[in-house]
């Protein structure tokens, strides 16, 4: 997978730093397995509220995209 992601993968990505999406679609599933197959989320069991966190090159990505995450 190269590191342009769809557009819903760049959502997905977002949401899941932003709180835990607890209901994914099957396209949403698919877009998941795709960021952790590439490296841009982890599951972990350490991450308040959440089975997946967004990783160093996924926050690098984001970045770079101006697409921040609420730091609220």
């Amino acid at each position: 997978m190269s590191d342009d992601l769809t557009n819903s993968q760049v959502e997905l990505l977002c949401e899941i730093g932003e709180c835990d999406p607890l209901q994914l679609t099957g396209d949403q599933k698919r877009d998941l397995e795709q960021l952790l197959l590439a490296g841009y989320v982890t599951p972990t069991a350490t991450h308040p509220g959440s089975r997946f966190m967004v990783t160093a090159k996924g926050m690098e990505f984001l970045g770079e995209r101006g697409a921040g995450l609420n730091e609220a």
